[in-house]
């Protein structure tokens, strides 16, 4: 496979800022895990927006090594305006070189610009075992110390004459790579299924889902996403944990709510039906027959005493959390 050398770094990428050079370096240039890396300083700020640069399969990461005045800043991505919000040593701004990054900035900055192609993230998730990564989300000004205290250690390089061997140029880009998918990017690995069912977060998570979503609309694919399994494994991992199908998990909880509600509340069955996410009294009448053995309004008047009979304190704990 022929390797492309990035387009936007070092003295091409300056003209766009107005300089006529800037200090850079293009890391491993006969390797697919490459990358560039530019400083820029503009002492008295742009007198104008950037130019455009030439659109490829990459992201320029800006990293500002000196607080700026970013007051009046924004950058148009896509023909769109983003007023910068806040931006300090150590802020960030990630932008894909494809969607046209055009940047407002009328005060002075010292930024060191990284130029990471597509092809480098790539090599970095198929030698990772990982899915491709395909957009890394950053809110401009977004402070990272972890990228900013890397920088730093770059910073001889782009200084002097310094020399760098390529095992610590290998290691960077790893180290690079794996802390933009990390905190940016919109794949994350998928950990192993927890041998007992699901790992403890995951049954809190699911749970949670689960009590939003009474009326059982969320998707069994949604909840495996969230918990980090495929369909199959999260359905095997919940029955373990839970005893039963997400359905009937589902089912269950609606009959307790059910109870709760005809003891404690007037309200008709229909409406408490409706409530629960039924799509009728007659379904929710089955339904509760079914889990419970008798229909809800015999139930109901089997339990309630003449005088209401107030919840202890758990049980309204219960109530206001099924309300929401």
């Amino acid at each position: 496979m022929r390797t492309r050398l990035p387009l936007s770094y070092g003295n091409a990428f300056a003209k766009c800022f107005y300089l006529e050079d800037a200090p850079s370096v293009l890391i491993r240039p006969l390797s697919r895990q490459q990358l560039a890396v530019t400083r820029l300083t503009v002492k008295n700020g742009l007198p104008d927006p950037t130019g455009s640069v030439r659109p490829e399969p990459a992201f320029t990461i800006a990293v500002h090594l000196r607080d700026p005045d970013f007051s009046k800043w924004g950058t148009w991505v896509a023909g769109k305006f983003h007023r910068v919000k806040s931006w300090v040593a150590g802020g960030i701004g990630i932008f894909d070189l494809e969607a046209d990054p055009i940047a407002f900035r009328p005060t002075a900055f010292d930024a060191v610009h990284y130029n990471l192609p597509r092809t480098t993230l790539d090599a970095f998730t198929e030698d990772s075992g990982l899915p491709r990564v395909d957009s890394l989300f950053c809110e401009q000004g977004t402070k990272d110390p972890v990228i900013y205290y890397m920088t730093q250690t770059l910073l001889p390089c782009l200084e002097s004459d310094s020399q760098f061997s390529n095992l610590f140029f290998d290691h960077f880009v790893q180290m690079f790579c794996g802390r933009l998918i990390e905190s940016y990017g919109s794949v994350r690995p998928l950990p192993e299924p927890h041998r007992a069912g699901l790992a403890p977060w995951q049954m809190s998570r699911a749970r949670e889902l689960l009590d939003q979503h009474p009326a059982g609309d969320l998707k069994v694919a949604s909840l495996a996403k969230e918990c980090g399994l495929s369909v199959s494994q999260f359905a095997r991992s919940f029955k373990r944990s839970f005893g039963s199908s997400v359905h009937h998990y589902l089912v269950s909880q609606r009959v307790e709510q059910a109870k709760w509600l005809l003891r404690y509340s007037d309200k008709a069955l229909s409406e408490i039906g409706l409530e629960l996410g039924f799509c009728d009294q007659a379904a929710f009448s089955r339904t509760f027959r079914v889990a419970v053995g008798a229909p809800p309004g015999k139930w109901r008047a089997e339990r309630r005493s003449k005088k209401f009979a107030h919840p202890s304190r758990g049980t309204a704990d219960q109530a206001e959390r099924w309300s929401h």
